[in-house]
């Protein structure tokens, strides 16, 4: 879990940090500052001691996350169908959704493995 969590910090770091770079928009940052906590809470989950909490509080965040970037998920479909998303008026600030999207794609495995990872432990208890 703790690899997964930093590969997941690591992914969204770049999602940002390419976004950011390519289109000069800040809000396509957002991303980036989540990595930056989720990859933090795998590196603080490698110590044992403190495994139990940094993955709860990452969960949390990866949450907040998936709350946050739901709504990139129900433009997707019209974005793809778009010709340039940039001056796409599907959605408001088409960008944005668009980062929000691969941001709610990034962070949904997480969860989901997230929840497993807590019933095998609490089963094997």
């Amino acid at each position: 879990m703790t690899l997964f969590t930093m590969i997941t910090g690591l992914l969204l770091m770049l999602l940002g940090g390419i976004g950011y770079y390519i289109f000069q928009i800040f809000s396509v940052l957002i991303p980036f500052v989540f990595g930056f906590i989720i990859l933090l809470g795998g590196i603080f989950s490698r110590n044992e001691k403190n495994k139990r909490t940094a993955i709860h509080i990452t969960v949390v965040f990866v949450l907040l996350g998936l709350i946050g970037s739901r709504s990139g998920i129900a433009h997707f479909p019209g974005l793809l169908s778009c010709a340039e998303i940039a001056t796409c008026d599907v959605a408001p600030r088409p960008m944005a959704e668009l980062f929000k999207a691969f941001m709610f794609m990034i962070l949904f495995p997480h969860f989901v493995a997230s929840i497993r990872f807590f019933i095998k432990a609490r089963m094997s208890k």
